[in-house]
């Protein structure tokens, strides 16, 4: 593709994508012009760019893509950091007397029970968030796993150790 065209077309058409991006986003806290950014340093950084007559068909596309994937990227993580209840959380909801009762023997043993039946990355993030206070974010860093893994494995923890604790108690 000819440099010249590539100059033209961006010169023309930049405030045109930033318009079109802030018409797809519903999320007020992603800012379009990154958006429209990140595409076009990707397609430039393309070995086989699209023909000239069709980079701005390519390039709309190529940003309609990019929205929907930060839509659904972004989706997941708030459901997930929804979902997400600590461990005093879990216990209080379950039952108002759980946490005078995980102070009695009997407690703490059937809390350490359900922990045991966790697998082991899910009994590392309950362990490390709850009860070392580290910040899933510092855990994905750490474990060098992306959040959405570390806070699913949170969630499917929360989740069986509820259901664990809930029939222990009825």
């Amino acid at each position: 593709m000819p440099k010249g065209y590539l100059t033209a077309f961006l010169s023309s058409e930049r405030s045109r994508l930033i318009r079109y991006v802030r018409s797809l986003l519903r999320d007020a806290s992603i800012d379009a012009e990154d958006v429209v950014q990140d595409v076009l340093v990707s397609i430039l950084e393309r070995g086989d760019s699209p023909a000239p007559e069709l980079l701005a068909a390519y390039t709309y596309r190529s940003l309609k893509n990019r929205v929907i994937d930060l839509g659904r990227s972004r989706r997941i993580l708030l459901s997930l950091q929804d979902q997400d209840l600590s461990l005093f959380d879990l216990l209080a909801n379950d039952a108002p007397d759980a946490l005078d009762e995980l102070t009695s023997e009997q407690g703490r043993r059937a809390l350490f029970e359900a922990l045991d039946n966790l697998s082991a990355i899910e009994r590392q993030v309950v362990i490390a968030n709850e009860l070392e206070g580290q910040t899933m974010r510092h855990l994905a860093d750490a474990w060098d796993m992306p959040l959405n893994t570390v806070l699913s494995h949170k969630a499917r923890a929360m989740k069986k150790l509820r259901k664990s604790l809930t029939r222990r108690s009825s």
